[in-house]
């Protein structure tokens, strides 16, 4: 039975309990947080409905050992992908390390024709500037063009790779579809602005970018220009609070 009082002791006790994790996750990487609007919170909100979907679970069991995303980031790229990426049109991730994310939307929606647009330097993080608190180059270097043809047996789906610095590397004849749904995943301010900035000239009405890393506590150029695009008039963007900006064309 719902009662007031219990769930106020209850946040209190669990405000306790984030402030003291909060503490020992910095303790355990030595790094002391100083900026105000940094810090840990419990949702109390408890749906989870990756754990019962049995079509992402068959394919997260396929994909995981390609991604570093969690589960609750991957399911909402699954979730998605199914109603935002239109038949005949194109997926694209900037940022796809070693094609896992990539491979889900491509089992996901297998019947739609769509083209399938995986970009990664393969080389780790670039771009980093003074807008990027902790990347210093290079990080993440530890995938190849091996493992992203890996997912694309396992998806069954041709993909388009491209090896590079995003936007340098891509050729525009590659884009032969529009973009309907996309994912940026690269960490600094100076590669997510010029990757989504390229990906919008592509992009159709209604269709939707997520972009990874949002609120990290190390990817904070990722937020930086995510909150940039939240005063733009031509785009309807939200946190989902998992780590993520939800972008939406209007």
């Amino acid at each position: 039975m719902f009662n007031l009082n219990k769930v106020i002791k209850a946040r209190k006790r669990l405000k306790l309990v984030t402030n003291i994790l909060f503490k020992l996750f910095q303790i355990n990487l030595k790094y002391r947080e100083k900026r105000k609007d940094y810090g840990l919170e419990i949702n109390e909100y408890f749906y989870l409905p990756w754990r019962v979907d049995k079509e992402f679970n068959e394919i997260y069991s396929k994909i995981s050992q390609y991604t570093l995303n969690p589960t609750s980031r991957l399911y909402t790229i699954y979730d998605l992908s199914k109603k935002h990426l239109l038949p005949n049109s194109t997926f694209i991730e900037i940022g796809c390390w070693k094609g896992g994310v990539t491979g889900l939307v491509a089992l996901a929606n297998k019947d739609k024709f769509a083209d399938y647009i995986a970009c990664d330097t393969f080389t780790g993080v670039v771009k980093t500037s003074e807008k990027d608190t902790f990347f210093k180059g290079n990080e993440y270097n530890d995938a190849c063009v091996s493992d992203v043809l890996e997912v694309e047996e396992i998806s069954n789906q041709q993909f388009k790779i491209i090896e590079g610095i995003f936007p340098e590397s891509v050729d525009k004849s590659l884009i032969t579809k529009p973009i309907s749904f996309a994912h940026i995943d690269v960490d600094t301010y100076q590669s997510a602005k010029e990757s989504f900035e390229y990906l919008n000239k592509y992009l159709v009405k209604g269709s939707v970018v997520i972009l990874d890393d949002y609120g990290g506590w190390f990817t904070d150029g990722a937020t930086k220009f995510g909150n940039e695009l939240k005063i733009r008039n031509e785009f309807f963007v939200a946190p989902n609070h998992l780590g993520q900006l939800l972008i939406y064309k209007i």
